[in-house]
């Protein structure tokens, strides 16, 4: 039984979904499978994409901002009342918006039903219902629990505190930062096991006082996602993500502000492609016009031939935390990227598979220097699948799951 906040169909529009999509996709084909998934507005239709990668679902109403009418009066309400639990629990308020009473319910019957051999619930914030289900299990030594972290809720604040020029800002995202990690430490008692998607991850959970702790990555379904690069003129470099993700906001800008204008200049010719749900919002609401070679695409449902075409993946992140999918798409695909030291945690700092710059000045001379050696982009290209195919595959990540499994 899979647990997650976000219904894995064909759309979802992020790395994290992405992943927990080809996760059930890969699942599916050894063992029988249910998607206990919370199922937001307008979703009452997709769950038949998910019963199409082989398994079975069962949809948990979860009021979101795409209420309308009185259910967005019960919204207001659901979100009063997750911020008086996160008062009184001392729990990050994004946890307690999560949980409710009926959906632990829901979750509870469907485990009941199904009777998995092992439930894994994916996401930091969905870990109230692992307590819960502990709960419910008592001392038997089924269900096993697997808790999958995907990122340390801690690492965004703390980095967030980091990049604050106000005070009273840093000292919230610190405060912030510390109740995720009392919580964090919580979460992992109430797990069998609990993964972490990086190494670094691991290392900063089991500082903080995470127990049973396993480092697993996500990865690429690389029977799905073929290399195929052959770059064409114009030369387009591509960033892809869901620009309602603030690292990938934060990221975008330095692109737009500090990166490309000095890459234009030297590269007239170039362009800038942004990719990802909201990605022309992002555009269209800057204070400042964007610099010349920049466009924005939107959601793009098959992303092969952009992929294919553009010379390289740019991605300066400073944000965020665990494992990130857009690179790890980037090199499945042959694209070859330059990265940040965040963008690459989890994955290699080894140049001759990324190109890895710090966000500073010497992030548009990167771009630069990679742009203009194709013999070096195609050794990357060819390095990066090869990486993603012996490390990254879901056919060896879910093998390694099936022996938490029966552990």
């Amino acid at each position: 039984m899979i647990l997650t906040p976000y219904l894995p169909h064909r759309r979802v529009g992020h790395g994290g979904g992405t992943a927990v999509r080809d996760l059930v996709t890969w699942l599916a084909r050894r063992h029988r499978v249910l998607v206990a998934s919370l199922l937001r507005p307008g979703e009452e239709g997709l769950e038949d994409e998910v019963r199409d990668l082989g398994a079975e679902v069962a949809g948990i109403p979860f009021r979101d901002k795409g209420a309308a009418g009185p259910a967005k009066v019960l919204l207001a309400a659901d979100r009063a009342l997750a911020a008086v639990a996160a008062a009184a629990t001392g729990h990050p308020f994004y946890i307690r918006k999560y949980w409710s009473r009926s959906a632990a319910a829901h979750i509870r019957a469907a485990a009941a039903a199904f009777a998995p051999d092992a439930i894994q619930i994916e996401y930091l914030q969905m870990g109230l219902y692992c307590r819960d289900l502990r709960r419910w299990r008592g001392a038997a030594p089924r269900p096993r629990l697997i808790l999958n972290s995907h990122e340390l809720g801690s690492v965004p604040r703390d980095r967030h505190a980091g990049l604050a020029a106000n005070p009273v800002a840093r000292r919230l995202y610190r405060r912030e930062a510390a109740r995720w990690r009392s919580y964090q430490v919580a979460a992992s008692t109430w797990a069998d096991r609990t993964l972490c998607v990086t190494p670094e991850d691991h290392a900063l959970y089991a500082a903080m006082g995470g127990r049973n702790l396993v480092t697993m990555p996500l990865g690429m379904d690389t029977a799905a996602v073929t290399c195929a690069w052959h770059p064409v003129p114009p030369e387009r470099h591509l960033f892809l993500g869901s620009f309602q993700h603030r690292p990938n906001r934060s990221a975008a800008e330095f692109l737009l502000t500090r990166v490309w204008p000095e890459v234009h200049r030297a590269r007239p010719e170039a362009l800038l492609l942004l990719a990802g749900r909201g990605s022309r919002q992002f555009l269209a609401d800057r204070k400042a016009p964007a610099p010349d070679g920049v466009r924005a695409l939107g959601f793009v449902d098959d992303l092969a031939e952009l992929f294919g075409s553009c010379r390289l993946f740019v991605a300066p992140l400073t944000e965020g935390g665990g494992i990130k999918i857009k690179i790890l798409e980037a090199m499945a695909r042959g694209l070859p990227v330059v990265t940040s030291p965040v963008g690459a945690e989890g994955i290699t700092t080894d140049p001759r598979i990324l190109a890895v710059s710090p966000c500073d000045e010497s992030f548009a001379g990167s771009v630069l220097a990679a742009a203009a050696d194709l013999d070096a982009c195609r050794r990357r290209s060819a390095a990066a699948r090869g990486l993603i195919e012996e490390q990254f595959s879901w056919r060896s990540i879910t093998e390694r799951l099936a022996d938490l499994y029966r552990d």
